[in-house]
């Protein structure tokens, strides 16, 4: 009869230890994650306030405009490839 108590509770801590173990990973899982939710919000914040803040200037007609439009609204100059205008000689 004792040998049977011993056998159930060494299995009884066995499984409270391992549904410890799993409790404690996935509880450090869910902070990492969170943490990392956390960092990419932050970065998104403050990505949109540098955009907000950010200003190009047109090399050919000197309109100061949004980097996030895809060409210069006072001339039409493409802002994928800026070309500088030539120095005259």
């Amino acid at each position: 009869m004792t040998s049977a108590f011993e056998i159930v509770a060494v299995f009884a801590l066995m499984f409270t230890g391992i549904t410890v173990a799993a409790l404690w990973f996935a509880h450090s899982s869910s902070k990492m994650e969170n943490k990392r939710e956390i960092q990419r919000e932050k970065i998104a914040v403050v990505d949109r306030h540098f955009n907000e803040m950010l200003r190009i200037e047109c090399p050919y007609c000197k309109t100061i405009y949004k980097p996030n439009e895809p060409e210069c609204p006072n001339c039409s100059a493409s802002t994928q490839k800026m070309l500088f205008p030539e120095i005259p000689e």
